[in-house]
């Protein structure tokens, strides 16, 4: 009878170390399954994607920072020649200013209409436009006493 007690002892102490041996690896499997759902391949396979769109971006928005210094140096040289356009008018428009103010002037006109042979005429007629009225008596300037 002393034997088998001590074999009973063992023999359950064997019955409960195993039964916690089964549970870990039953909860590891059970990790290992729910690692496996997710597969490193389709993970690389959906970065391609993403990487192709960055690096299309990135080229767009660099394409675009080129033709917009383009263009932009492009408006600045056509600006400063229209501003050396825009002097050398100005310039000219003085001269012709110039011009009119001197030749406007009533010493210069007498000497024009001298050159082309009038006369000054001496007696000088007005009219008043409001009434029609001459105010002088129109003589020829050639006929003067």
């Amino acid at each position: 009878m002393s034997a088998s007690p001590a074999r009973s002892t063992v023999r359950s102490s064997a019955r409960t170390s195993a039964a916690p041996t089964r549970d870990l690896s039953r909860a590891g499997a059970a990790r290992e399954r729910a690692l496996r759902i997710v597969a490193p391949a389709r993970a690389r396979a959906r970065r391609a994607p993403f990487v192709v769109v960055v690096v299309s971006i990135l080229s767009a928005g660099l394409v675009g920072l080129v033709v917009m210094s383009t263009a932009l140096q492009d408006q600045a040289f056509e600006l400063a020649r229209l501003q050396t356009q825009a002097q050398s008018l100005e310039v000219q428009q003085q001269q012709l200013e110039y011009e009119a103010d001197r030749l406007g002037n009533p010493a210069s006109l007498a000497a024009a209409a001298a050159a082309l042979g009038m006369v000054p005429n001496a007696t000088p007629v007005f009219l008043k436009p409001d009434t029609g009225e001459i105010i002088g008596v129109p003589t020829p300037a050639g006929t003067q006493p």
